[in-house]
């Protein structure tokens, strides 16, 4: 009944031409609530810029004596989103951002923070080692977009902030009111939606396209042949991006890996070579230190009563971000059942049922130093001064320094009982060869990724 009088309504302005796109909604109305399906998200983005305010309007007619139900737009399958408080404004789902399927579609877990996008970068706790991915994307998202690294892919392990990075770079574009599909790579080549033959239509209601976990495309090969043909038809480079919904400038395509960038040869080598003609970099494992940052700030931000000591115990334990995360929040629980705080055999059964990993010990990382350097462990421990066993010593005092967190005193009683002061010279020396020696660099590098 609803839907046939807002048709007559529409009729009387818009003719034979709404039959074609009013047909396209379902409308459900349930008590004050008026629920509007749209079948794809494409055709949701058309509707938002050229039929909303419409649609609208004939609904405010139709219940011009009564007072007119809360309106619920949402895509077929996905959780409704409640339509704006201006109801007549059509681009305000994309000034907020929203997480529906009309203007900046995401997935549930990657919804960006749009209002706060500089705070996500800033968010990003990173030492030097990957300094250049967060430069590469800080960079892409000062530039006008498609201008810099287009495409652009993060490759990394799981649970080393590839994600946040996808999150905070859509947040950035979202808030310039650019159209942005934020989405799992498999469920965006799932979709059968009908720029699958034409993919230049694609790029004509998206501006950004985010994709995250592409090492899920592996096996799927008419998914990467439909992502092949819409890179193919993405138009890059050139003209600046302006803000008008029929601009034609570049678009913007980046793209998350979960494992090393070696591991993109498991995708199809027409698929690999357009996502390696763009910048290809590489988010590393967070250091000791920036793993102690983060769970510094978690607790602060979580009211958590924990020391350094017992921060560095959980830092100590997990190489990954969400692994830390699940830590941390495994020590709010028990706090918040058992009233007390923790003990350390409570912090130790929680870290042994949580699954973390077992830290490297000082031996352990001095037999592998020795052995990439093809020394004996006893004569690195020893007091003979020879250019190669003092190199060695001092990279296992740096790296059990980076890997474990212990202190100066900590090191020289581990190292035969060598003073503080040692210790100190040590480290700095390897720091400064790090950046001026390649060998070491290599060495250290090696140490840190394959044997440690």
């Amino acid at each position: 009944m609803l839907k046939n009088e807002l048709r007559h309504i529409l009729s009387q302005e818009g003719g034979q031409e709404t039959e074609t796109w009013f047909e396209g909604l379902t409308l459900h109305q349930e008590d004050d609530t008026l629920r509007v399906v749209f079948p794809h998200t494409y055709f949701a983005a058309w509707f938002s810029r050229h039929k909303r305010r419409a649609f609208e309007a004939a609904l405010h007619r139709h219940f011009t004596d009564k007072v007119p139900p809360r309106v619920v737009y949402e895509q077929g399958g996905a959780t409704p989103r409640p339509a704006a408080p201006d109801a007549l404004r059509d681009s305000a789902l994309s000034e907020r951002g929203a997480k529906s399927g009309m203007i900046h579609e995401t997935d549930g877990g990657n919804a960006p923070d749009v209002r706060n996008a500089e705070d996500n970068f800033t968010a990003f706790i990173s030492n030097a080692k990957n300094a250049f991915p967060l430069a590469a994307a800080r960079e892409i998202a000062a530039s006008a977009i498609g201008e810099a690294y287009n495409p652009f892919l993060l490759c990394g392990r799981s649970g080393t902030g590839k994600t946040h990075l996808l999150r905070a770079l859509a947040a950035t574009f979202t808030r310039r009111n650019a159209r942005v599909i934020c989405q799992n790579a498999a469920r965006f080549c799932a979709e059968n939606t009908p720029w699958t033959r034409r993919p230049e239509l694609f790029w004509e209601q998206c501006d950004a396209l985010v994709l995250d976990d592409m090492q899920d495309l592996a096996d799927q090969s008419a998914w990467q042949q439909k992502l092949i043909a819409c890179m193919d038809a993405c138009p890059r480079g050139g003209r600046s991006f302006t803000a008008s919904p029929d601009h034609g400038g570049p678009r913007q395509m980046i793209f998350a890996h979960a494992g090393p960038a070696q591991a993109l040869k498991d995708l199809d080598e027409r698929l690999r070579s357009r996502l390696e003609s763009g910048l290809v970099v590489e988010l590393l494992e967070p250091d000791l230190d920036v793993r102690l940052r983060y769970l510094q700030t978690l607790s602060k931000e979580r009211r958590l009563n924990l020391g350094r000591e017992q921060l560095l115990y959980l830092a100590q334990r997990c190489s990954q971000f969400r692994l830390l995360q699940g830590l941390l929040l495994k020590v709010e629980a028990f706090g918040a059942v058992h009233g007390r705080s923790l003990t350390p055999a409570d912090l130790e059964n929680i870290v042994r049922i949580g699954g973390a990993e077992r830290p490297p010990g000082c031996r352990e990382i001095l037999n592998e130093v020795a052995r990439g350097l093809n020394l004996r462990p006893e004569d690195i421990l020893g007091a003979r001064r020879r250019p190669d066993l003092v190199l060695a010593r001092q990279v296992a005092m740096y790296l059990c320094r980076q890997k474990l967190g212990l202190s100066y005193p900590e090191l020289g009683r581990a190292f035969g009982g060598r003073d503080h002061s040692t210790v100190i010279h040590a480290i700095k020396k390897i720091k400064k060869l790090l950046i001026s020696n390649k060998d070491v660099q290599r060495l250290v590098t090696q140490l840190e990724t394959t044997a440690l």
